[in-house]
């Protein structure tokens, strides 16, 4: 299947991160230009100690030659300002991407304060049983529920939200191996869960069970949207 190898070919990992999810190409940006800030600091550095160093040799001659720096001078120069092309151009990337999961999170708040509100958790302690015979979910509800009557619930100390409602289901298209932190391995055929849709960065993310979820390329999967979920929109 051609799609995965396009998505992954081998050795061959794009600049600006995006095959990576949301919050781990996040973190790769941030760390790219933190790499390339303390690259342009040694340069600085060492742009002053040229500096300095021709101010001797400007203030004795029998030291050395002052233009025989300039050179340096301007090979460090040079680097620099390429350094900060490069930064300027990851921030970029960085602020994109974080603008994405702002508004991401922002509606996730939105969406599951309205469902909370429109949907009152029921009480079910049984934790095994999360589908009921036709299909939907009720992992939302039964969990909530566990909260609530539980107050030392030992996933809080993992998760820093309550789960996320269940906005639709999909389909595997393909098999995707989650190699990277933050993804989730299908298999083609396999439906799951959508707990978060495409916010055009090409990855949806799903849920097979409430201990697994996590992001898979949204062009593998079949994406089947509730209708009545609120902030879910239908796919044309």
């Amino acid at each position: 299947i051609h799609l995965v190898s396009d998505l992954h070919p081998q050795g061959a990992t794009p600049e600006d991160f995006s095959n990576l999810p949301p919050e781990q190409r996040r973190k790769k940006l941030q760390q790219k230009v933190d790499e390339l800030n303390k690259e342009i600091q040694k340069e600085m550095d060492q742009r002053d100690a040229i500096t300095k160093m021709k101010d001797v040799y400007i203030k004795n001659p029998q030291m050395g030659d002052p233009a025989s720096l300039d050179h340096k001078l301007t090979e460090v120069g040079q680097n620099i300002e390429k350094l900060r092309l490069e930064v300027q151009k990851f921030e970029a990337w960085l602020a994109e991407v974080e603008g994405r999961l702002s508004a991401r999170n922002e509606q996730i708040r939105r969406q599951s304060g309205v469902y909370d509100a429109q949907n009152p958790p029921s009480v079910n302690n049984c934790a095994q049983d999360r589908e009921s015979p036709d299909g939907s979910y009720t992992e939302e509800q039964s969990q909530e529920s566990e909260v609530k009557v539980l107050a030392t619930d030992f996933d809080d100390e993992f998760d820093d939200e309550e789960p996320l409602p269940a906005i639709g289901t999909c389909k595997a298209l393909y098999t995707f191996e989650g190699q990277n932190e933050g993804t989730i391995s299908v298999v083609e055929g396999e439906t799951l869960y959508i707990i978060e849709e495409d916010k055009g960065d090409g990855w949806t993310r799903i849920r097979r069970n409430e201990d697994e979820e996590g992001y898979v390329p949204t062009s593998y999967v079949e994406v089947y949207l509730d209708k009545n979920a609120k902030g879910a929109k239908t796919y044309i």
